[in-house]
């Protein structure tokens, strides 16, 4: 089972698995939005669901990829909903199959858990997480009450994937893709720190071989691809699936930060061109193998949906 499948990530997941031979039920809130020739699709119910829902809901699995979650709330209610359904429902949905699979219950966190959204150095699971808002902190808060369920069993995966691309991604990438299709130069040729991206597929495949592995039993692994890149560098590779030069020159980024600030995007400038790197060394050590074109795969990826449009 999958929840979140008509998500992001959902969507990519659902045929990948589908390819795999694998027969899958699709758990979402908007089930009408799910293929329903394919797959057995399901509605995912609220966290404060009685348990004969989730029972029902993971009844006749063999695995659960529980992929439903919320990256952005408003700002008023985001701490009660990232604590209902980024906390909530993913411990109401272990708890409900820790007692009905037989085999895995992975869990799809965040980067978030493990640390704020720039960070120095070089990031690893071994470091004490220290998340910074509360999105970061429920996932956080689930990651361990999911430990503690399946502490019996050890059949329990948790993955942290850093920021994912693909084609109709939104979020931070999204924003740097609607930048890249301005019909102008622009001033980020000087943006130099580097940051961990992931592809989409290479998260489908990660959350597979997790699910396949038992070597990941019980274990908590960052997800990223192998080389970080500069905004720079994104922009440019964005540009080339665009079929364009990169058209980047340099300016002073205490400009920019200020430009940022003037429109009231401080905190996600910050978040967008800030560094942060991801060692996916971990997961790397089970057998997995992390992308190492990412350059490449960025520019595949908004070609991929600009000839869609």
């Amino acid at each position: 089972m999958v929840t979140g499948a008509s998500g992001f990530i959902g969507r990519a997941l659902v045929p990948f698995l589908l390819e795999a031979d694998y027969a899958v039920r699709a758990a979402s809130r908007t089930p009408e939005k799910l293929p329903s020739k394919e797959v057995e699709t399901a509605m995912l119910p609220p966290s404060d669901a009685p348990p004969e829902a989730f029972k029902a809901l993971v009844a006749g699995c063999d695995h659960v990829v529980h992929l439903a979650a919320i990256a952005h709330a408003g700002r008023k209610q985001a701490t009660a909903a990232y604590e209902a359904v980024n906390k909530v429902l993913a411990e109401r949905l272990a708890e409900a199959a820790h007692d009905a699979i037989p085999g895995k219950f992975l869990f799809v966190s965040s980067i978030r858990a493990q640390c704020g959204p720039v960070r120095d150095g070089i990031v690893r699971e071994t470091d004490p997480a220290q998340p910074e808002d509360d999105y970061g902190r429920a996932k956080l808060a689930a990651e361990k009450t999911i430990a503690s369920i399946f502490a019996d069993t050890a059949k329990f995966t948790i993955l942290r994937p850093v920021l994912v691309y693909g084609p109709d991604v939104r979020g931070n990438m999204g924003m740097l893709i609607r930048l890249a299709r301005l019909p102008l130069p622009l001033p980020f040729a000087g943006l130099d720190a580097r940051r961990s991206l992931l592809d989409r597929q290479a998260l489908c495949d990660a959350i597979l071989h997790a699910v396949r592995e038992p070597r990941t039993n019980s274990g908590t692994y960052l997800v990223a691809d192998a080389a970080p890149l500069s905004v720079a560098e994104i922009i440019a590779a964005i540009r080339m699936g665009l079929g364009r030069r990169a058209g980047l020159f340099p300016l002073p980024q205490s400009w920019l930060e200020r430009l940022a600030g003037l429109a009231g995007q401080s905190k996600r400038w910050q978040a967008v061109t800030g560094g942060l790197v991801a060692s996916p060394l971990l997961l790397e050590a089970t057998g997995w193998r992390p992308p190492e074109d990412t350059f490449r795969r960025i520019a595949e990826s908004v070609h991929a949906e600009r000839t869609k449009d």
